[in-house]
């Protein structure tokens, strides 16, 4: 619960801060047809001037969170809803059941637990090696990331995260799709420049699974691969827009 507070809830109250996260964000572009059958209803792919879906997937590690350390990886694509055009999440895994259970409540990722390993050491060849695996032994992604020069925060283009929490409710379901709320600052080193590395990236989605899809969002093309350190603190959102049932 995120109303109220008491020593059995499995999380605190918002907002829920992370220190020194690691993210590797793959900009790439995937068929759109599969992916926008786990698009809810009003939300369309906003497509590239080839009709290609532009995404990304984000490999993380949180060493530091009031959820505590954990792995996590998912998938974002652009969309458009309402003439706005968002990042829409529709998949993703972690490896703690704490995440998991407050972003499926405060946000409705479809978080699933999954087997992670991020590796940056003298076996990886000086590239950075993330793994999942849902279930163990089934590999579902594989990425890679070498840095090779500073980047400019200004090369990143933003767009707010949205989500579709869908839930069975009393009384009916509830349908809403939710912005992700919350504030960013990305590390800065000794010269002042913001820890934000541009590289060469690879990414693997080839496996299929029709219960964890996804090869939906199979990349055709990487574009960009960047990897950042930062601060951030999650905060419920807003809803965008309710889609549940009229009673």
């Amino acid at each position: 619960m995120i109303s109220q507070y008491s020593q059995a809830d499995l999380y605190s109250r918002p907002p829920w801060p992370f220190r020194g996260a690691e993210q590797i964000s793959f900009v790439f572009d995937a068929h759109a047809e599969g992916l926008q059958a786990l698009m809810p209803p009003g939300v369309t792919i906003d497509p590239t001037p080839e009709g290609y879906a532009r995404c990304e997937t984000r490999v993380c590690w949180y060493p530091w969170s009031t959820f505590g350390p954990f792995h996590e990886t998912y998938v974002i694509v652009r969309v458009q809803h309402r003439g706005d055009v968002y990042w829409m999440l529709p998949l993703i895994m972690t490896d703690s059941d704490v995440p998991l259970a407050a972003g499926r409540e405060a946000w409705g990722y479809a978080k699933k637990l999954a087997v992670m390993d991020w590796q940056w050491n003298a076996q990886t060849a000086g590239q950075v090696l993330f793994t999942m695996e849902r279930p163990a032994g089934q590999r579902l992604l594989t990425a890679t990331f070498r840095p090779t020069r500073q980047a400019d925060p200004s090369e990143r283009q933003g767009h707010p995260v949205m989500s579709h929490r869908h839930l069975a409710a009393a009384g009916g379901v509830s349908s809403q799709l939710v912005a992700l709320g919350g504030t960013k600052a990305l590390h800065k080193d000794a010269a002042g420049k913001a820890q934000l590395w541009a590289g060469e990236g690879s990414l693997d989605m080839s496996s299929v699974s029709s219960v964890d899809p996804f090869s939906l969002a199979r990349p055709i093309r990487v574009h960009q691969a960047f990897w950042q350190c930062s601060d951030f603190a999650l905060a419920p959102g807003r809803v965008v827009d309710d889609l549940s049932p009229t009673p």
